[in-house]
């Protein structure tokens, strides 16, 4: 895996990211990233809650519809 920034040369960049980043040092990987980051606020709109958002939702979705297999509920309709 490597860095693959877009160069000055059109290139794209050769060198390995670092760890638990997707840049390397020299095209942003040494920047603050999540809650150490100056501009974070709260957390409510970043990608990691929109995915557990989903997955709640997902699961709940899930319970509804083998309640309705075992009979516990009526289908709506």
């Amino acid at each position: 895996m490597s860095c693959n920034a877009k160069t000055r040369s059109g290139g794209l960049c050769q060198k390995h990211p670092l760890v638990g980043k997707v840049r390397c040092r020299l095209h942003g990987g040494l920047s603050p990233s999540g809650e150490l980051h100056w501009n974070y606020r709260h957390g409510n709109c970043t990608k990691e809650s929109r995915r557990k958002l989903a997955e709640g939702s997902a699961y709940i979705k899930l319970l509804g519809e083998l309640a309705i297999y075992l009979g516990l509920i009526e289908p709506k309709r």
